[in-house]
């Protein structure tokens, strides 16, 4: 038998990716507190969605002695937690496919999602908008000469689009050159 049908189990690894994957993983996953893995499962298990909703993931004692922890699952809003919710069993397996055995999931909302898009919502709302520069007669011509041949229902959002990115242009070349 080949050393890597005993170390991986039969399978040899598809590609250098996977090798060093396995090997880094279960070194690192030495290494790491019982939590840390289940973070590493989590974010193993599941897609860009999953992850870019997570805020937090921790281990729970289980509901029935001699079981596997629960694992806790912070999202960012109580949509994800509902909808996350609706596919536990699909997590479940997804988990179990990566190795990782948990006896539940709970799915619970993060103070700090809200917080961070909150402080986000204000700090958008209070900044002043930069005065933008108004275009030249023979730019404001450029911008009309490139969305002429749009239909005729699309031509005025066109339009103001490239004016506001020739106004946009215009501040940065200005606020470059007043530097020292």
């Amino acid at each position: 038998m080949a050393e890597w049908e005993l170390e991986f189990g039969g399978e040899a690894p598809q590609s250098v990716s996977e090798l060093m994957g396995e090997v880094v993983g279960r070194r690192m996953a030495s290494r790491m507190s019982e939590g840390q893995r289940a973070a590493a499962a989590w974010y193993r298990a599941n897609g860009d969605r999953e992850r870019a909703h997570t805020t937090g993931v921790f281990l729970k004692p289980a509901r029935v002695h001699g079981a596997p922890p629960v694992l806790g699952v912070y999202v960012d809003s109580h949509v994800m937690a509902t909808d996350f919710g609706v596919n536990k069993d699909l997590y479940l397996a997804r988990l179990a496919n990566v190795g990782y055995s948990v006896s539940g999931i709970d799915f619970l909302v993060s103070r700090e999602g809200y917080k961070t898009r909150r402080a986000k919502r204000e700090r958008t709302a209070t900044a002043s908008p930069e005065e933008l520069p108004e275009l030249s007669p023979r730019e404001r011509a450029e911008a009309r000469a490139l969305v002429e041949r749009l239909p005729e229902n699309l031509r005025d959002q066109a339009l103001r689009a490239v004016e506001l990115s020739k106004r946009r242009q215009r501040l940065k070349k200005t606020d470059f050159d007043e530097t020292p």
